[in-house]
């Protein structure tokens, strides 16, 4: 009897490992930004800049923009989870994967519970009513609308970019993710139910929700396909193997 051996496992390519690397360096750097983030609040060095952010986009209101970031401010809620959804069944349909949909799923989900959990421990007002140009409830810090917002959006941007055919392609779709992002934090600024450091602790919580996903997801990724290598290699060799079995 003749016993094969299965070749090493595959080793992750280049841009498999890059694009991994990344991923975990920035999840780091987001949780150390909401880390700061929250220092500054439990330290009470967040007031000048919160109130000074707050005054200016106060002031600088028109009716115009007002309407424009109410819009934005909606579109970040229903409409975009029904986007991500829409994405995540069409990614993991073309793909014959349930994994689109287990890391939208898995980063929302996460991003929910994280922001609701930290706004239950850090228990700080919203700004003031008289600055408000809708009416929210509950906690201020962080915003959960900036949290989910941003991770869903970083979900979609990493379903699009890794089906891009260039890079340059790949690198717009994770842009124009970071650019919506900022501009739903913005808006919760500018209508006045949630402070800079706020949206700011939110984007790092969401960003962080999402890229948690990500990281597995590649991992998995790459696990699978050394995995996958391996068993090929082992199926190509049985049939030479029980081939000069019969010879002798």
């Amino acid at each position: 009897m003749i016993h094969t051996q299965a070749g090493p496992p595959r080793l992750p390519t280049v841009r498999e490992a890059g694009t991994a690397a990344a991923a975990v360096v920035a999840l780091t750097a987001v949780l150390a930004l909401f880390v700061k983030v929250a220092d500054l609040l439990a330290e009470r060095h967040a007031g000048l800049l919160d109130h000074t952010v707050l005054s200016e986009a106060v002031e600088h209101r028109s009716s115009a923009m007002t309407v424009f970031m109410e819009a934005v401010s909606t579109a970040a809620e229903i409409p975009l989870l029904v986007a991500a959804v829409l994405l995540a069944c069409a990614v993991a349909w073309q793909g014959r994967s349930w994994r689109p949909l287990v890391v939208t799923g898995g980063a929302g989900g996460l991003s929910v519970l994280l922001a609701t959990l930290v706004k239950e421990v850090a228990t700080r007002t919203r700004p003031p009513l008289a600055t408000a140009v809708v009416q929210e409830t509950g906690f201020s810090f962080p915003s959960r609308h900036t949290t989910v917002a941003t991770a869903l959006l970083l979900v979609m941007a990493y379903l699009a970019a890794r089906r891009a055919r260039s890079r340059k392609t790949s690198v717009l779709w994770w842009v124009a993710a970071l650019a919506l992002s900022g501009l739903v934090a913005s808006s919760r600024v500018y209508l006045g139910v949630h402070w800079a450091t706020d949206v700011t602790a939110g984007f790092a919580l969401g960003a962080a929700a999402a890229l948690a996903f990500v990281t597995a997801d590649l991992g998995y990724g790459m696990l699978r396909r050394a995995r996958g290598e391996q068993s090929s290699t082992r199926s190509a060799a049985e049939p030479t193997a029980r081939s000069r079995s019969r010879r002798r």
